[in-house]
């Protein structure tokens, strides 16, 4: 069935978000209701359990604990939409996206690892025989290595006049496809989480390139070590991605 033929409006581009890739960010449970009882039903019974509705297909499900929808929710509904026959057309592609053989082009992949003192951006290359390279991600001469300037003894103080060193990272993945983000600690600690956060405040298209942020002992880990665990993200979401 064409995302066409019964959704329009906001509900349309709902459709449109649950099939970007990567994975939307930001996308709101009541829209995703809407959407259903556009194109099926949204039964609410109680306690916040829902039944949803569309065609022949049925899948009981619960109200989110936040108001936005996780990765793994909104894989979980477009998995829902595909058995219900559902599945995006050209039209709904995203951005960039050329149709070959029925699959997306690679994307360029990157990994950001971030702390108090810096972050350091890589690039992530799929070869032919299947194993991955990881190169330092230089586009336009940019440093892959960006180092923070406001520096401060407390560990756990946040950096809100830092804005800076945010809009420098932002700048260095402008360019790029989907990312990782690697943080030490957490909460107010770890500055993926903040990266993250600033990016969906003021770099909205960036942020929805995000895949996770991570948090690592990055003091206590190699280089290597870390970008392994980056590499695994984007492996993990290449499997829920196929599933």
């Amino acid at each position: 069935m064409s995302l066409n033929s019964q959704a329009t409006g906001s509900d349309r581009r709902t459709l449109d978000a649950i099939f970007r890739h990567p994975v939307s960010h930001g996308l709101a449970w009541r829209e995703v209701v809407s959407l259903i009882n556009a194109i099926g039903n949204a039964d609410e019974r109680h306690n916040g359990e829902f039944m949803f509705s569309v065609g022949e297909e049925r899948m009981p499900t619960r109200r989110p604990h936040n108001k936005d929808l996780t990765a793994p929710e909104v894989m979980e509904i477009r998995h829902f939409l595909i058995r219900a026959g559902w599945s995006p057309d050209s039209a709904a592609a995203s951005k960039g996206e050329t149709a070959q053989d029925g699959a997306a082009p690679e994307a360029t992949r990157l990994i950001i690892v971030i702390d108090h003192a810096g972050a350091r951006i890589f690039r992530i290359d799929l070869a032919d025989d299947d194993r991955h390279g990881i190169t330092p991600y230089d586009p336009k001469h940019l440093l892959h290595h960006i180092e923070r300037k406001l520096r401060d003894a407390d560990r756990d103080e946040t950096y809100p006049e830092d804005t800076r060193f945010f809009d420098d990272v932002a700048a260095a993945v402008s360019q790029g496809g989907e990312i990782v983000a690697i943080g030490h600690g957490k909460g107010q600690s770890n500055e993926a989480d903040h990266l993250s956060a600033y990016l969906k405040a003021h770099h909205k298209e960036t942020y929805a390139r995000i895949v996770t942020t991570l948090s690592a002992d990055i003091p206590h880990l190699s280089l290597p070590e870390l970008l392994e665990l980056g590499r695994r993200a984007f492996a993990q979401e290449a499997v829920i991605g196929s599933a």
